[in-house]
C-alpha cells in the first residue's frame, strides 16, 4: 500500500486487499492455463484417444485423422538415423505394363541390390518377366488393392506383418490401402491399421503399397492413406518409409525427418 492509501477507512482496505487477492487469484490460474498449454500429451493418452475415435464415414475420408503430425512430433521427436547402407531393387503397380526388354536391361545394368520389394498391384503378366531376372531368394512381397494373391501363387517371401534382418536393417511390411469399398481386397480400416501396425516392433524401413494418412485427399477416399502407417512412422521414428499405389515417384521428409519413397515401376534406391 503506497503513501495514499495509508488514510483508507477499514471497509476500504479489506476491499483493498481482496483486490489483491483476486488480482494474484487471476495469476495463478493464467499460470496454470499456460503450463496445461505447454504440457505435451502423453503416449499412453495419446494412443488412447486414437482408438476411441468414432469413425463415421466407413468407406469415405476421415477428417478425425487430419493434421496430427505436429502432435506426433512433439510426442516422439525426431526420426532416427539408419546406421547400416542397403541397395533396394523396388517394383511396384505395373498393372500388366512391364515390358520385358527394358525390365531386362534394367536388371542388367543394376544387378548389385541387397534385396527385391514387390509393393503390390501386378497383372498376370508382370511377376513371370520379374522372376526370369530377379532371384526369387532376394524378393520378399506384399499385396496392393488390385492384387489377388500372386505372393502364395508364385512361392514367394510374404512381407506382410512381418520383420526380416538385411544387412543389420529391420524391414516391415504392411499390404494394401484403406477400405473405400465394401468389397473384399487387401485393405484395412483406419483403426485396423493403427492397431495392426502398433502390435509390431520398431522397425528401421516401413515398406507398404499405400502412402500415409494423406490430409489432402478430402474427395478421393481410395488415395487418403493409413493413419496406422503415420502413426507407426513417428512412435518408432523410422528412417525410412517406402511405398507405391499413387503412381507418383517422389521423395520428401516428413516433419520428424522420416525419409519418405514413393516408388512406380521399378527403382534402385541406395540408402
Amino acid at each position: 500500500m503506497n503513501e495514499e492509501n495509508k488514510s483508507l477507512s477499514p471497509i476500504e482496505v479489506y476491499l483493498y486487499l481482496c483486490d489483491l487477492q483476486d488480482k494474484e487469484s487471476k495469476k495463478m490460474n493464467l499460470f496454470n492455463i499456460f503450463k496445461k498449454k505447454e504440457n505435451i500429451i502423453s503416449k499412453e493418452t495419446y494412443y488412447n484417444n486414437l482408438i476411441n475415435i468414432k469413425e463415421i464415414n466407413q468407406y469415405g475420408y476421415e477428417s478425425s485423422y487430419a493434421n496430427q503430425e505436429p502432435i506426433l512430433y512433439k510426442i516422439y521427436g525426431n526420426a532416427r538415423i539408419l546406421n547400416n547402407n542397403i541397395s533396394i531393387l523396388v517394383i511396384s503397380d505395373t498393372h500388366n505394363t512391364l515390358n520385358e526388354k527394358e525390365f531386362k536391361n534394367f536388371i542388367l545394368t543394376n544387378n548389385n541390390y541387397d534385396i527385391c520389394l514387390l509393393l503390390g498391384d501386378f497383372g498376370y503378366l508382370d511377376i513371370p518377366i520379374i522372376l526370369k531376372y530377379v532371384s526369387k531368394d532376394k524378393i520378399y512381397a506384399i499385396l496392393g488393392n488390385h492384387d489377388t494373391n500372386y505372393i502364395n501363387e508364385y512361392g514367394l517371401n510374404d512381407l506382410n506383418g512381418k520383420i526380416i534382418t538385411i544387412k543389420g536393417i529391420k524391414i516391415l511390411g504392411i499390404m494394401g490401402s484403406f477400405r473405400y469399398k465394401p468389397s473384399k481386397f487387401p485393405s484395412f480400416s483406419q483403426k485396423e491399421s493403427i492397431e495392426f501396425l502398433n502390435s509390431k516392433e520398431e522397425a528401421d524401413i516401413l515398406v507398404s503399397h499405400d502412402t500415409g494418412f494423406n490430409n489432402l485427399s478430402s474427395n478421393d477416399p481410395a488415395h487418403q492413406g493409413l493413419f496406422g502407417i503415420t502413426y507407426y512412422l513417428y512412435k518408432n521414428r523410422v528412417p525410412y518409409h517406402i511405398h507405391g499405389h499413387i503412381h507418383n515417384p517422389y521423395q520428401k521428409n516428413l516433419l520428424n525427418g522420416t525419409k519418405e519413397i514413393s516408388a512406380y515401376q521399378y527403382q534402385i534406391f541406395h540408402l
